[in-house]
Parts: structure tokens; sequence; C-alpha cells
């Protein structure tokens, strides 16, 4: 079996090149164990039946026929279940109905057939059928077709039949360990998953959501964004007392950099200076930072913009019908060249920002679990099978799209993403309007993945990876006809902006132009100092300066340590608020006493605990 695989494998690489060979040895090693299967199934289910027409006096001929009118039987039973869930269309569902409930039969009829057989004999003067209890192996049983019987048997323990532990190798044994700690995580994740979205959906009935967690404020002489009780993001103006206030601070510490450079000052990276429909990276790392506000009037959103893009007239078109799922914003940007906002080569720009990974709800982390879970999959597969590393995309896209493609023709397919909404508006927007999505984290993510859905360009903030998922979602979403693979969109219509010790982009692989950049916070990236939009945002001005020079200085503090008490604090009180507003309160002693009632009687039915065995050896 091995060689000619091997055989094959060398075959394709000589013929169709190393990704065609990789998908055909792919393929070929799932299918044969598969083919295996299915022909042990059938000679055993033949001989089954066999034995069961022998030791009853039927024709082989009859048995047939009852065995096709059954299976007829349940093909119309099993079309019937799915018909029943609104799944009769779904051909792929209904057969895989139809073989679980073919096996359920099997299994309740050998079952059944078994112990007839174990207990009747056809022994006795009159000729009747007498039952009596069969005799033990090692006797001389009249069970009709009893030899045959006993060849016929289940698996067995290896440790505890003498030919099968004479034949177990080792390598059976590090593959069952292998299989084991695969099955482990699965079973690891769907439970991590079931959790987030049982978390979810509890905080979602109950209103347990904690707003303002990013908010700003204006000073005199600049702006000030907060992120959490935890990190500071300060833009001062020039030639204002801030920016000498935040220049006398770095003075005393001169590791820290505050000032931005200058037009004459030499770039640090390669991207600085490039601009895309007339926006620099960090315009659109500050648009994606507005979206972690509320869109409400007491935030003051437009005035915020306003400060932040002085030199440009951007506004933020409203939306009445947003999903409550994932926040994101249209910004309307007027790009001018030449005479200033009144000549006649304005263009309009339309940017949808999309927000990141909210910390306080639940339904972010499902969110993020279920998009990137199946390069999370291969990468813990290749620390197994070293060879998984060396696939090439076509590979992987195979693979991933594959299931999605069997999930979705079952009609069990996952594609609820929040971004959904987003999607159906870029692709209502006009082919000729330029149209940029943005966003940092999971948002980053979810701008690249529609960017390759609808073939527009993508500027993502410190996102995770979509090189090997967006198989997935181009498996699930109809994609706009001008896009033939996500593949090659994200490397020529996508811009990536990560940082060294930021492991949220670990996930997937980066495709498209990548730019890779120092982290000011690696002392605290383990909680997640290298993946904070404000730092990313100093950053930038601080290497690539400001090409408007709108702003003279730019600093960012972190201190996580706030961010944790501020949070549980808030948490604390907001629970303090619901008890008090609960119906439980007023009637505490009803509780406490139905509560005492359900413990008497399960210790009643049950017992009392067992109490750990330390006690009693203790005293």
């Amino acid at each position: 079996l091995f060689l000619w695989q091997a055989l094959h494998c060398m075959r394709g690489c000589i013929a169709l090149g190393p990704a065609h060979a990789q998908n055909d040895l792919i393929a070929i090693t799932l299918l044969y164990p598969m083919l295996l299967c299915l022909i042990w199934t059938v000679v055993f289910i033949a001989v089954v039946i066999l034995r069961y027409s022998v030791s009853h006096g039927n024709t082989l001929r009859r048995t047939m026929l009852a065995l096709v009118a059954g299976a007829a039987f349940l093909v119309l039973l099993a079309w019937l279940l799915c018909n029943a869930v609104g799944r009769g269309q779904q051909p792929l569902l209904v057969t895989f109905v139809w073989l679980h409930l073919c096996r359920q039969v099997f299994r309740i009829s050998r079952r059944w057939v078994i112990w007839s057989q174990a207990v009747c004999t056809d022994e006795g003067k009159d000729g009747r059928r007498h039952c009596r209890r069969r005799r033990r192996e090692g006797q001389q049983g009249e069970v009709p077709g009893g030899d045959l019987h006993r060849r016929l048997s289940f698996a067995l323990d290896p440790n505890k039949d003498k030919e099968l532990r004479r034949t177990y190798s080792v390598e059976r044994k590090i593959g069952r360990v292998a299989i084991r700690v695969l099955v482990l995580i699965c079973v690891s994740f769907a439970s991590i998953l079931a959790s987030c979205v049982l978390m979810a959906g509890i905080q979602q009935r109950v209103g347990l959501f904690l707003s303002d967690i990013v908010w700003w404020r204006p000073l005199e002489g600049g702006v000030e964004v907060v992120n959490s009780g935890a990190s500071f993001l300060k833009l001062s103006w020039p030639n204002t007392s801030l920016a000498d206030k935040i220049r006398a601070t770095a003075t005393k510490d001169s590791e820290r950099l505050t000032s931005l450079p200058g037009p004459e000052d030499k770039p640090h990276y390669a991207i600085c200076g490039h601009t895309w429909h007339g926006l620099q990276l960090v315009d659109y790392a500050m648009m994606s930072l507005v979206t972690y506000m509320e869109p409400e009037e007491k935030n003051a959103l437009p005035t915020l913009v306003d400060m932040l893009f002085p030199h440009k007239k951007v506004r933020i078109i409203p939306h009445d019908s947003q999903s409550k799922k994932r926040r994101w914003l249209e910004f309307e940007v007027e790009t001018c060249d030449g005479a200033g906002p009144n000549s006649s080569s304005c263009r309009s720009l339309t940017v949808v920002a999309v927000s990141g990974t909210d910390p306080t709800r639940i339904v972010d982390y499902a969110e993020n679990l279920r998009m990137w879970t199946e390069p999370v999959a291969l990468q813990i597969l290749s620390a197994v099978f070293p060879t998984v590393r060396i696939w090439p995309r076509e590979t992987t896209s195979m693979v991933i799209g594959g299931i999605h493609r069997i999930l979705k023709s079952m009609d069990v397919s996952d594609d609820q993403w929040h971004y959904r909404e987003i999607l159906d508006f870029v692709r209502e927007l006009p082919v000729d309007r330029n149209v940029v999505i943005t966003g940092h984290s999971l948002g980053g993510g979810i701008s690249l993945v529609i960017g390759a859905l609808t073939g527009r360009l993508a500027v993502a903030i410190q996102p995770p990876g979509v090189y090997h998922s967006l198989a997935k979602h181009e498996a699930q979403q109809a994609a706009t006809a001008s896009v033939a693979h996500g593949g090659p969109v994200v490397h020529k219509r996508s811009v990536s902006l990560v940082f060294e010790g930021d492991w949220i982009q670990n996930f997937d692989g980066h495709g498209g132009l990548v730019q890779t950049m120092n982290c000011d916070q690696s002392a605290k990236s383990v909680a997640v100092g290298c993946h904070l939009l404000e730092g990313a945002i100093c950053h930038l001005m601080w290497h690539c300066g400001d090409k408007a020079q709108r702003f003279a200085t730019c600093q960012h503090d972190y201190h996580p340590t706030s961010s944790a008490l501020s949070m549980a604090k808030a948490v604390v009180a907001f629970l303090q608020e619901s008890w008090k507003r609960s119906e439980l309160l007023p009637h505490w002693d009803s509780v406490v006493m139905a509560g005492f009632t359900v413990s008497a009687m399960m210790v009643a039915r049950y017992g009392p605990p067992m109490l750990p065995r330390s006690i009693f050896l203790s005293s």
C-alpha cells in the first residue's frame, strides 16, 4: 500500500507538480481507509446474511428481497425525518441518516438473532422448538450455525486475547495514544466553544454589558483616548502647552519617544510615506480606533473625527439598522489634489471600519474561536505530522473548503458570521466607487475576509492572518463574479500591519503586503501589550511621522493591572445593581427554604455526599 502511494506521488510530482501530487496523496490517504472499511462492512454483512439464511432455512433470494425491502423502507423513513425538520432537499444528509438507521437496525436485529440462537434449539422428540440455556463454548452445542457464530466476533482487547497480544506492536500503541490526544484536543476545543456560546447567550439575555470601555476627552491643546482604563493615548497639536509638557516628560525618560519626526527626517520603515487613496496607514488606524466607541450622542464621535482629521473633510454616515453583533462605521472622505477642498479634482472615498474584539463581550471570543478553528487545528496537527507544514495553500484550501462544502451540502453549515451585514453592505456599493475596508484585531481579520470576497482594498491593523482560513469563507459565501480565488486577491488587494511580540498574529498565515514593526511594550507582550491599537498609532507617528503635520507629539502609556481592577469593579457594581433589581431579593427567605428542601430530598434519595478519604486518615 505504501509502495503504491509513493509511486503515485512520484508520478504526480513529475506530471503535475508537487502541489497537485500533495492533493492526490491526501485524497488517497483519506479514501483508502474509507474504501477498506466499506469492503469490510460489506463482507461482514454478507457473511451474517448468509449465516442467517442457513440457520433459518430460508433461501438467499428470499433474504435478499427482505433486505432490499427493509433498505427501501429505511430510505423513506430517513427522508421523512429530514423533511420533518425542513432538510428533505439535502440528499447527502438523507444518505447519512439512512446509513445511521441501517446501522442501528442491523445491530438490533443481529443482537436479537444471536440471543435467539443462544437460548433456543430444535431438540425434542416432538420436533418442536425448545428454548434453554446454551452450552458453554467448550461443550458440544446444538445451536444451528454455532461454529460460524463463534468465528464471527467483534474486536477484542489486545491485552486479553492471546493471538492479538502476540501481534500487537508498539506502533499501534503510539497510534492509539496519538488518536486519543487528538480526540482530547477536539473535545476540549468543542467544550470551550460551547461554553463561550452558552455564556454569550446568557450575557445577551441578562444584558451584562459594560459600556464606554473606550472613551475620549478633549484636552487643552490635544485629545486623549482611554481604553479599558489601562491604555492612554495623548495627541497634542503643535505650539501648545500640552506638547511642551509631554516633551518635558520625555526629557526625564530618555528612552521614551514623544516628538514626531519632521518632513526632512528619514523614515524608519519601508511602508512610511505610502498612501492609499490619499490616506496614510495611521489614518486608517485612527478610523479603526473610533469604531471601538459606541455611536451615541454622548460620545460625540463627529467631534472626535474633526479633531483627528482637521486636514480632511471626513464625516460619519449614520446607519439605523446596524447589527448588534459587530460595530462598524462608514466614513466618507473627501480627497482633493492641488488647490484645496474646492478644487475640481476632489474625489470621494468610502472607508468601512470594523471594530475589533470587545473584552467584555463573550460572543467576541466565540467569534474568534470559530473564525480561526481550522488554521489552529492544522498547527496542532503539524506537531504530530510535521509534513503538514509543507502543504501548499491549494492543499489546505482543498481540505478546509472540502469540509465546509460537505457541511453546507448537509445544510449544517456554520455560516452566520458577524461580518454578514457588512459584506452585504459592501457588495451593494457601486463598483466604480473607491472603497477601503479597515479594522483592528478581529476587525482587521474581518476586513481581510470581506476584501477578498468582494475584491476591495483591505487595510488591516494587527490582524490574525486569514491566508488559510479564507477557504471556508469562500466555500460558504457566494463571492462576486470578479473574484475567482481569494488567495490571489489577498496578495493583490490587502495591506497588513503586524508587530513583533503580538501573539494574536500567529493564528494563521498572512498574505499581501505585510509590514512588521517593533513593539514598544515588549515587556508586557503577554498582557497583549504589543496588540494595542493606541501603541500602534504612536509607533507609526514616531517612526513614519505625520504627513499632514496635525500633531506635534504622541504619548502612550499602558498599565494592565489597572485595567483588570477597573473591569472587576465595573462587573461587581453591575452585579450588585442587577441583584437589587432582581425578583430574588424580596423573596430571599423563600429561595433559601426551597434550596434547603431540594437538598434534603436529594440526600434522602441518594444519601449524603461522600467525604474525602483524607479527612478520615487525618482524624
